[in-house]
């Protein structure tokens, strides 16, 4: 049984991190996004998966992708404008959740101190959303009707404070 380093490279092996996106992991991603994701996007803004990732490709400020030991998009993020922050992922973000879970509270600090605020706005069903953010430390201000299709989503915000 593997202990202590072991663990850890093992860990490490499933998950190779993020780079800087490129167009054409919206094309790979668009069609594999996670059915919660392709429903939150629909609901929040009625564009495809195609055009949402797109997007958020061009009015990021940053955007990464965020990729497995192949290189093979797994999902995407971003932040811009006022500290508009996103992500959107395929299921195959599952199989490397441990290293995803320890890198994105890093991830999301680093863009905290970047900008004043970082706050968006999440569908109430999408659940893995709901805790992936409470993970990184974001704190849910409201329940709002919201969107195109006026369903409730929840405010959430970070607020930097060494800003």
């Amino acid at each position: 049984m593997p202990v202590g380093k072991d663990i850890m490279l093992q860990h490490h092996k499933e998950f190779n991190g993020f780079r800087l996106s490129k167009i054409s992991d919206v094309e790979f991603l668009a069609p594999r996004l996670r059915y919660e994701d392709k429903r939150e996007i629909l609901s929040s803004s009625g564009r495809s998966p195609y055009q949402a990732l797109l997007t958020g490709f061009f009015q990021s400020d940053f955007c990464f992708t965020i990729v497995n030991t192949e290189d093979v998009p797994v999902g995407m993020y971003g932040v811009g404008g006022d500290g508009v922050i996103w992500l959107l992922a395929s299921d195959d973000i599952k199989k490397i959740k441990i290293s995803f879970l320890r890198e994105s509270r890093q991830v999301v600090n680093f863009l905290n101190s970047k900008y004043r605020k970082l706050w968006n706005y999440v569908d109430c069903r999408n659940e893995l959303h709901i805790r992936w953010l409470k993970w990184c430390g974001f704190i849910f201000i409201r329940k709002v009707n919201h969107g195109v299709e006026n369903l409730p989503f929840y405010e959430f915000i970070k607020i930097c404070a060494n800003q």
